[in-house]
């Protein structure tokens, strides 16, 4: 018989322990830790989705930049080659200074999007921490049932021990 209990006991040392679902353990506060990572993965995906928006914008001012070196040169070979024709660079001018202006206009829109991924930042990184508090205090709430668990076995084991010794006193 006690090498029945000890062989329980070593295997349900050994399945909770590894970290097993552990039967009659039922954490309380575990619709607040499913709540809280279901926050944790939508602030993940607006987090995703304000790091692509930045990129797309960036993408979007380097083509720009790309535009007005374009134009500028395209300016600069009318110009030597002479036979200058006032309307064509009247109309490289009116480009540049627009090509500039949308320049300036997207860095603005750049610095939005940059404080925008740093605010989701933020509030990843919030509502992970919230995740990770929940999750310690499972598991302390696992250790102490556990804890409860061995000690109530060592309690039947000295029962079942402490009976056997009175049974052959008699």
């Amino acid at each position: 018989m006690n090498e029945l209990i000890s062989n329980i006991h070593a295997f349900v040392c050994k399945f909770v322990g590894r970290g097993y679902w552990v039967k009659g353990f039922n954490f309380r506060l575990q619709s607040v830790l499913d709540a809280r990572q279901k926050k944790l993965e939508n602030c993940q995906l607006d987090f995703a989705k304000a790091k692509n928006k930045l990129h797309r914008e960036n993408l979007v001012m380097s083509n720009l930049v790309k535009t007005l070196n374009e134009t500028i040169l395209g300016l600069e070979d009318v110009l030597k080659a002479g036979g200058i024709d006032n309307t064509i660079i009247f109309i490289h001018q009116n480009y540049i200074s627009t090509l500039k202006e949308n320049i300036n206009k997207q860095k603005t829109i750049i610095e939005t999007a940059e404080k925008e991924l740093e605010e989701k930042n933020k509030l990843m990184l919030e509502a992970l921490k919230a995740k990770k508090v929940m999750e310690k205090l499972k598991e302390k709430a696992l250790d102490e049932f556990k804890e409860n668990i061995n000690k109530q076995e060592i309690i039947s084991i000295d029962e079942i021990a402490t009976g056997r010794y009175g049974k052959r006193e008699y």
